[in-house]
């Protein structure tokens, strides 16, 4: 499959903005020293890298980590709600 320039930047945006979470959440894991952040930083983890096996595979035809922009999309969604979730805080 092809990707569009859409489905380009909207994976790119999910495995950018997966990544700086996972970072935050480490900062943060590792400020408070807790059992909670530990397990939140491991969840952006996961999430991190399967965004970034997403974005890979449109160029390495990886077919078993395709996802369609609409997938991507949403959660991309479920990121910046988690985001706006910690900035809140």
């Amino acid at each position: 499959m092809n990707p569009s320039a859409l489905d380009l930047f909207l994976r790119a945006c999910f495995a950018g903005f997966s990544l700086i979470l996972l970072l935050v959440s480490l900062a943060a894991a590792r400020r408070t020293k807790g059992y909670r952040m530990t397990m939140v930083a491991l969840s952006f983890l996961v999430m991190t890298v399967i965004s970034w096996l997403v974005l890979l595979s449109s160029f390495l035809g990886w077919s078993d980590f395709e996802m369609s922009a609409w997938l991507v999309l949403l959660e991309l969604a479920v990121l910046v709600l988690l985001y706006f979730s910690l900035l809140k805080r």
